[in-house]
């Protein structure tokens, strides 16, 4: 019997054949080399397929799984989890890269830091020649002033954790902790605020991985999408966190109002405003909340009532 793996790294892949073998190669190129990659291949009706078993058959730690057909990302990386045998479980898309040191860098962190589970670091963005933008993933998803520890606060704004630098000690899936398939894009989001209530996360400023951005990304083509699950994220971690404070729920009511602004639903989202402005004055807000609010209640008003005559 072959001995279990240390680390487990989960990669879906849907139709990325211009990109899986680059993706792939930084895998296989790591310095830590006890690992497995388990490719989800999600349908693909490219080249995708044929480039992964051509690719499986040069490495015998990677291990394919073929979908019939097209079910999203979230069941590619569950299907990943449910056969993962490493202590340590890791994820990188198809059309992003790992710098070679990235799997022994985190793994040796975790061991050394006992009472985190969760790592994550800073990632360089690059475009789809793989050519550096010149702009750090934490520059546009900035972090919050203290980026390790318990998080939950922090995630309940907004997700500044890039999926492709995450590595997670295994027993902190065991609870079934899976990627929720009816949420899109924002998946991994709503992964990390479940997390957050219990693990610690650990960040490491390096970046140890290449996040790149090109004309078929999903936050490209898919921005009133990802606004529009975003919304449900916020909605559903409202309702499966009652217990949250005060001041984390008006922030919440505060990033809904704001999605709703952007997806042209002014009457709904004053409401949602409205509601975060009650809850800043009860539980106490930083003053640039309260303009923010402002601005927006008056701007949400303005169109959503006096242009339509209500």
């Amino acid at each position: 019997m072959a001995p279990m793996p240390k680390a487990t790294v989960v990669m879906p892949c849907y139709n990325s054949a211009r990109f899986i073998s680059a993706s792939v190669s930084s895998i296989l190129l790591q310095s830590f080399v006890d690992f497995e990659l388990i490719i989800v291949d999600d349908g693909s009706t490219d080249d995708s397929a044929l480039i992964i078993k051509r690719l499986a058959a040069t490495d015998p730690r990677i291990v394919l799984v073929m979908h019939d057909r097209n079910y999203g990302a979230s069941c590619s990386r569950n299907d990943g989890l449910r056969i993962a045998k490493g202590e340590f479980v890791g994820f990188c898309d198809a059309d992003d890269l790992w710098v070679p040191s990235k799997l022994e860098h985190q793994v040796a962190s975790l061991l050394n830091n006992e009472s985190f589970d969760i790592a994550y670091c800073d990632s360089d963005i690059i475009d789809a020649s793989g050519r550096p933008v010149g702009q750090l993933f934490s520059q546009r998803f900035p972090l919050p002033r203290v980026p390790s520890g318990y998080l939950f606060r922090e995630l309940c704004g907004t997700n500044f954790i890039n999926m492709q630098t995450v590595l997670i000690r295994r027993h902190a899936l065991a609870e079934n902790v899976y990627f929720d398939t009816n949420i899109r894009w924002v998946e991994d989001w709503w992964q990390w605020i479940r997390l957050s209530r219990k693990h610690l996360f650990l960040f490491d400023p390096t970046p140890l991985a290449q996040y790149r951005v090109h004309e078929q990304s999903s936050n490209v083509t898919q921005r009133r999408g990802i606004q529009l699950n975003r919304w449900k994220v916020s909605k559903r971690n409202l309702r499966t966190h009652p217990d949250m404070q005060g001041r984390i729920k008006a922030l919440i009511w505060y990033q809904m109002g704001l999605g709703l602004s952007l997806l042209a639903n002014p009457r709904l989202a004053f409401r949602f405003n409205l509601k975060a402005t009650l809850y800043c004055l009860v539980f106490g807000a930083p003053p640039l909340r309260f303009l923010k609010l402002g601005r927006l209640l008056a701007s949400d008003f303005a169109r959503g009532y006096l242009t339509s005559g209500g």
